[in-house]
């Protein structure tokens, strides 16, 4: 069995293929309602094992739990090591993603509308945002491997809304056009990439993102207008929780025509009854979100559109995908700016999970170009020490190798001048006029590298860094190598003395 399976901050989607169809899979909800999407959360009592999803869900009301909803939000600052808290208790990041992806393969079986026998292997197509770090795209494919599926391939998340735009328009959109434009407003991120769609052919010019922009932010404004109006100025964590999922209920009941939103703040809050606000308002703070997605799509399409005077007569499309697109103000204000060209998903928070099952079933002839999203380099000294440069190993929108072809490799020589190297790694969304980082910067390992054969059997940390003139004739190569998924390796090797060590560099 062949499924796309979109791992999402609030909710996760799966879609099967399935002798050309691709159906999205629905749940048995603890109601016992059937839902086309599947709980991400995670919920536990002091000293007891946690439990996930649907048995999380199970778990609302009782006394004594505690809940972890959007735990994919904290893989962008994660990594494999980083702990999480939930209910006095610590949980490496890897091993809440391994769990609940575990649980997800028991509910395929047990709780779905999945035709799936017991044994039967399943083989997945699987995606992260567009600027998802090397780090979290680890997290995220080791997880899955992990968890008992067979990982058939990693997309970003907007490439996946574009190949479901192929699939579902096909030759139906502008043939002269060949520029799609997917704006991705999920439950934690958004993301816009600017693709250029040929057939089964799909080639990412650029990538414009926010990490922490999504519809738990929208969530977040409605409960601060509840809190405000019943003049709460702080409650307790599971109080917050329960008040978010009520906000979150109401805001995806909106449809173009609401006046008001209603929350029956009661359920939480003794005797607070029902708050009823206008929509006006809760759109009116939602604005300044919606215009940060609009800058980061302006940007991504200047970028990839640049050679041409009107970059937007190219574009065929804007579309829309991620369960967020669907709240009115954002198809509002993108309709103000862009007119006919906006069109959204039929199923937007499903475009991602169907566009993975189409790239599964398509896995031999599909092509799919994608680029790194950020720069990737390292700190290094230049006039003797007198002054620090940043060198990009991997500079933004560099093409990712395909799948099937060679890693991608950038290569550094040099000879050193001191006994130990310290190679201080970072990431970041735009570079300055001198070529220094800027903007989003994401620190990453530091790695240290004995030049002295001496000190090749101790610590760097316990070391002090020197000059050392008997290393000045030592030949050093770095080699970094990046695969198709985007995850980064260096080996770093002495070549006079034939002493070298690799890396998975991680956030720091």
């Amino acid at each position: 069995m062949r499924l796309g399976i979109d791992l999402g901050t609030t909710r996760t989607v799966v879609a099967a293929a399935d002798r050309g169809n691709y159906p999205v899979i629905s749940f048995q909800s603890p109601t016992g309602d059937m839902r086309t999407w599947y709980p991400s959360v995670v919920g536990a009592r002091p000293g007891d094992k946690p439990v996930f999803a649907l048995e999380a869900e199970s778990r609302y009301g009782q006394p004594g739990w505690s809940f972890m909803r959007s735990f994919k939000r904290y893989l962008g600052d994660s990594g494999p090591g980083s702990r999480l808290e939930l209910a006095g208790t610590q949980y490496s990041t890897l091993e809440i993603v391994t769990e609940f992806l575990r649980e997800l393969k028991v509910d395929l079986l047990e709780h779905s509308n999945l035709d799936l026998a017991a044994d039967e292997p399943l083989d997945v197509f699987v995606a992260v945002p567009a600027n998802a770090n090397s780090n979290q795209r680890f997290i995220t494919l080791e997880s899955f491997v992990r968890a008992g599926f067979r990982v058939l391939g990693m997309m970003n998340e907007p490439s996946a809304g574009g190949i479901e735009f192929a699939h579902r328009y096909g030759s139906k959109h502008s043939a002269r056009k060949e520029h799609l434009v997917v704006y991705d407003l999920g439950g934690g991120t958004f993301d816009a990439s600017v693709i250029t769609v040929k057939g089964d052919s799909f080639d990412v010019l650029a990538n414009e993102g926010i990490a922490r922009l999504g519809g738990d932010d929208f969530d977040e404004i409605l409960k601060d207008m509840v809190l405000d109006r019943l003049g709460i100025q702080a409650i307790d964590s599971r109080a917050e929780f329960d008040i978010l999922e009520l906000c979150r209920n109401a805001k995806e009941a909106l449809n173009p025509n609401s006046r008001r939103v209603s929350i029956d703040a009661g359920q939480v809050v003794p005797r607070a009854g029902e708050v009823s606000l206008p929509v006006s308002e809760f759109y009116q703070r939602c604005q300044p979100l919606v215009e940060k997605t609009i800058e980061a799509v302006e940007l991504a399409v200047g970028r990839a559109l640049r050679d041409y005077e009107d970059p937007w007569s190219e574009v065929s499309a804007l579309y829309l995908v991620g369960g967020s697109s669907d709240l009115p103000v954002v198809a509002r204000a993108l309709r103000d700016r862009y007119g006919r060209r906006v069109r959204r998903s039929p199923y937007p928070y499903a475009a991602t999970a169907i566009g993975l099952a189409i790239a599964a079933d398509r896995v031999k002839t599909q092509r799919l170009q994608e680029r790194f999203s950020r720069y990737f380099g390292v700190w290094r000294e230049a006039d003797y020490g007198r002054r620090i440069t940043f060198d990009p190993i991997f500079p933004r929108e560099t093409p990712l190798p395909v799948s099937g072809q060679p890693d991608l490799v950038s290569i550094r020589r040099y000879r050193p001048a001191h006994n130990l190297g310290f190679f201080r790694y970072l990431e970041c969304s735009r570079l300055d006029s001198e070529g220094r980082p800027a903007g989003d910067i994401t620190p990453w390992d530091t790695v240290s590298f004995p030049f002295d054969p001496g000190l090749q059997n101790q610590a760097g940390d316990e070391v002090e860094v020197q000059r050392q003139p008997a290393v000045e004739n030592h030949l050093v190569e770095e080699q970094y190598r990046c695969g198709p998924v985007g995850i980064i390796e260096v080996t770093i090797a002495d070549h006079t003395t034939g002493f070298s060590k690799s890396y998975r560099l991680r956030q720091g």
